[in-house]
């Protein structure tokens, strides 16, 4: 039976969420909200040249899932109701996948690919790569890096797959993660 200890007990998972939360609480009221987390994603209509009805399908995506972490309208989360939240949903989606259900971090993936897929040719390029690190506030020169860790196969594109698997692995599987990319899980 798969093991069910909460997220918030790992440190690497840990740190990463509580830095993902600094980095979307730009106001630095220790407070999210889903209107902030909705705003962060505004870059990418710039940096992805994303049409709108894309953006609003990625809002809605968020409101979803967010929500089921405590992000819902006119509410706000400090960091450690967001964690906590954030650790029990990772729980019922590894719960999802375990079960072969679609997941709610799935749908913001797919929401996600579609934006960042410039040419909608349903392969992201390193271009795209480069776009949506950018949009995001990351250093767009380490694309290839990200690039060649997605694309295990090195067929010179990330699939949808592979970023859902990538981006849910970054969420909630942060050994599966660390071990993939080379880091040694202690």
């Amino acid at each position: 039976k798969r093991n069910k200890r909460a997220l918030m007990m790992n440190p690497y998972w840990k740190k990463e969420m509580a830095q993902l939360f600094s980095d979307v609480d730009k106001n630095r009221d220790g407070f999210l909200t889903i209107e902030e987390m909705i705003n962060n994603t505004r870059p990418l209509k710039v940096h992805c040249n994303a049409p709108e009805y894309k953006m609003e399908a990625l809002a809605n995506a968020y409101k979803e899932f967010w929500g089921h972490v405590g992000l819902k309208p006119g509410r706000k989360v400090g960091k450690t109701q967001f964690l906590k939240g954030l650790s029990k949903l990772g729980r019922e989606e590894l719960d999802r996948e375990a079960a072969g259900v679609p997941t709610l971090h799935s749908r913001v993936s797919h929401a996600l690919f579609d934006i960042i897929d410039a040419n909608n040719n349903n392969r992201l390029q390193k271009k795209e790569i480069a776009q949506w690190m950018a949009a995001s506030g990351l250093n767009p020169d380490n694309a290839d890096k990200m690039f060649q860790e997605a694309d295990r196969s090195g067929k010179g594109y990330i699939s949808r797959d592979e970023l859902i698997e990538a981006e849910f692995c970054s969420f909630f599987h942060p050994e599966k993660c660390m071990t993939q990319l080379g880091v040694k899980v202690v």
